[in-house]
């Protein structure tokens, strides 16, 4: 009870809502008709005949229903003109092979025609077709089996769908069609480069361009007056129709004439009816294009279709015919069997390789020859065996006694050859892959041992590096240098071992058990170790020198040693011209000038080079420390008058200020440095030096 009290209030609910919606409703479309000067009682009872919902999508839209009422008909029209036309165009094909439609949106549904459609357009055959089905899956397989073939000929159906098709969906079915004619009617009709539509119009227009009141624009009212069908059939058959009798106002009469002729004297099917290009504000232009395009196929083909009525013409009879069948068969059954018995004899004596790469070229070849040759070999049998029962077939057909191949020739003949050469095939195949995995083995063992060696000698000189500390210098400088050549000459090993290791990654070879080492791993491990070796030897040549050289330390040989590297850019351990001026320049001592025009960088090089082009380290060594050394030699006075001056021949009062010299510096200076002849305020620097150090 309690639950039917609660399904009871629970109507009466719902009632109320229904009851509030229809006033809410009601109120809202009077709102929009009042405008229009027209009123409804209840949405319930006055929307049923369609007038109010007429006004009120009007008056709600503000767009007028009878235009687009307008257009939505014109499509139906073009709709159903398309529908006819391919209809019969699909017939025209299908009528070949006994069958036909009553309408294209109908009778494709279950893939059925549509799959012999294909065939007969196309010329290949789709395979089994399903040609009962029951169930709409069965529909849908067929219809799979003919869209895959369709896509299979090089045609896009965008949102072309089995699916779509099955349910009769009218749009995309006549789209699917006209997809079909463009493919195998319309594609191959290109003219000059362009598209198949244009190719096709710019044919027409050369046809009919002799011709009267003909002015083929295209495809749609340049053909509803009929003359431009009559001018093509004209120009290739004036024998048919009488074109100057034809006038352009009897457009019915026209379009009958020429649908009727073609029929009648050319065998183009009659695709389209007068009335539904004349009575069309704009005919078709989809329709009006597949029927040109089977006229131009007749008339392109007339010379093709003599020369195959020739041909035809010449077969010979069936005893001809059975002498050229079993003449192929044995020709090609011969052919086949010196192939096979000559490959089975060179696999049996063909060589194995003894490296990588020869051995991976002969498997390959094995393979490539197993995709190709050998594929070919047995597609040729099995087509003899066709061929085979084809000449026994036809024979006994006939009532012919049976063919009987020449000795050695039989199907089982080329059986026991095709066994033979699979024998010889596998025993070829075992033999490569054991020859390759020894020539593996080897790649291994020939990196692993040069790897291996190289390594110990490197882990041996590294030792080395340490040994005899507490020697002499000059011991451990000599047996540094001895380590340094032999770690050079150890070097010379690495091109070998990249070689065999690019071996083996040309090989594939990723794991070898026979040694953890790589090249890159033993190239830097040597790179670093010469580096250290460098170190050393220079170290422990510069505290030799710094142990021959007052006032310099083991560290100042080493820094002038690294600048003299820096700027050493041939590294030929000299210092040309050039390189000398650089480095000075970077020092600070001289301007950098590429003119050539610095007279005292000119004055040092010449002094430093001793008449050498170059300068070697111990020249700079020494010249370094002469600039260096705490000393006021006059060239190093003169050096620092020079630096102080900014490069000039003279000295101001403002350089000295500029050199943080003092006031007192700056006065006694003054007082004792000779005026600079022709310079306000300058003073000769080189004079007062000269002076100073002769006196």
């Amino acid at each position: 009870v309690t639950v039917l009290e609660k399904s009871t209030k629970n109507q009466e609910l719902i009632e109320q809502w229904e009851r509030i919606q229809t006033k809410t409703f009601t109120n809202w479309v009077n709102s929009h008709l009042i405008k229009r000067g027209k009123k409804i009682e209840s949405v319930l009872t006055d929307l049923s005949d369609g007038v109010m919902l007429l006004h009120l999508l009007e008056a709600i839209s503000g767009a007028v229903l009878e235009k687009s009422t307008k257009n939505q008909e014109l499509i139906e029209q073009w709709e159903r003109i398309q529908t006819k036309t391919f209809t019969n165009w699909v017939n025209s094909h299908l009528i070949k092979r006994g069958k036909k439609i009553e309408s294209v949106l109908t009778d494709l549904s279950d893939g059925v025609m549509l799959l012999h459609l294909l065939e007969a357009i196309s010329g290949d055959s789709v395979g089994k077709i399903n040609e009962k089905p029951k169930m709409k899956i069965h529909n849908i397989e067929n219809l799979n089996k003919a869209l895959k073939f369709i896509a299979e000929h090089g045609v896009k159906l965008a949102s072309i769908g089995s699916e779509a098709i099955c349910d009769k969906d009218v749009k995309l079915t006549l789209g699917l069609i006209w997809t079909l004619i463009l493919r195998f009617a319309i594609v191959g009709l290109s003219e000059e480069g362009l598209s198949a539509k244009e190719g096709l119009l710019l044919w027409c227009r050369r046809k009919t361009e002799p011709y009267d009141n003909v002015d083929v624009k295209d495809f749609t009212m340049s053909f509803q007056d009929g003359l431009a069908f009559c001018a093509l059939i004209h120009r290739h058959r004036p024998d048919l129709i009488d074109y100057d009798s034809l006038s352009a106002d009897d457009k019915l009469g026209n379009l009958n004439l020429a649908f009727d002729v073609a029929k009648e004297h050319l065998d183009v099917a009659r695709l389209l009816d007068a009335e539904d290009i004349v009575n069309m504000p704009r005919p078709d232009e989809r329709s009006i294009m597949t029927y040109v395009a089977q006229l131009y196929q007749v008339f392109s083909s007339l010379d093709k279709v003599e020369v195959a009525g020739r041909r035809i013409g010449k077969l010979a009879d069936f005893a001809k015919m059975i002498f050229d069948l079993q003449h192929d068969y044995e020709e090609r059954t011969k052919a086949l069997k010196s192939k096979v018995t000559s490959k089975s004899q060179e696999l049996e004596g063909a060589g194995l390789g003894d490296d990588y790469v020869t051995s991976k070229n002969l498997i390959n070849e094995f393979r490539q020859y197993r995709k190709t040759e050998k594929r070919e070999w047995v597609g040729e049998q099995e087509e003899l065996q066709s061929l085979f029962n084809i000449i026994q077939a036809k024979l006994k057909t006939h009532k012919r006694p049976v063919y009987v191949p020449p000795q050695g020739l039989s199907v089982d003949d080329v059986e026991d050859d095709m066994n033979n050469l699979n024998a010889a095939e596998s025993k070829r195949r075992t033999s490569l892959n054991a020859q390759l995995r020894a020539i593996l083995d080897q790649l291994r063992a020939d990196f692993a041992e040069k790897a291996n060696a190289f390594a110990d000698k490197l882990a041996g000189l590294k030792k080395a590096v340490s040994a005899n500390a507490d020697a002499e210098l000059s011991e451990r400088l000599s047996s540094a240098q001895s380590n340094q050549a032999q770690l050079a000459e150890l070097g010379n090993d690495l091109p070998a071992i990249q070689a065999a290791e690019k071996a083996c990654d040309d090989a594939n070879i990723e794991e070898n058990e026979k040694t953890d080492h790589t090249y890159d791993d033993l190239w830097f491990a040597h790179n670093l170790l010469t580096k250290t070796y460098n170190r050393n030897v220079d170290l422990l040549n510069n505290q030799i020198q710094a142990s021959q050289t007052e006032d310099i330390s083991p560290e100042q040989v080493e820094e002038f040693k690294e600048t003299f590297k820096h700027f050493d850019q041939d590294q030929d351990e000299q210092l040309s011209k050039l390189e000398f001026k650089s480095c000075l320049s970077g020092l600070g001592v001289v301007e950098l000038d590429f003119e050539g025009g610095d007279k005292r960088f000119e004055s040092i090089f010449n002094k430093v080079a001793a008449g050498s082009d170059t300068v070697d380290f111990q020249k700079f060594l020494k010249y370094m420390i002469s600039i260096t050394k705490d000393e006021e030699s006059p060239e190093q006075i003169e050096d620092s008058f020079n630096v102080l001056a900014g490069g000039k021949d003279h000295v101001t009062e403002n350089d000295m200020k500029v050199g943080q010299l003092s006031a007192e510096q700056i006065a006694h200076l003054k007082s004792v440095l000779p005026e600079k002849d022709g310079i306000s305020g300058g003073y000769d620097y080189k004079a007062y030096v000269q002076n100073l150090f002769n006196n």
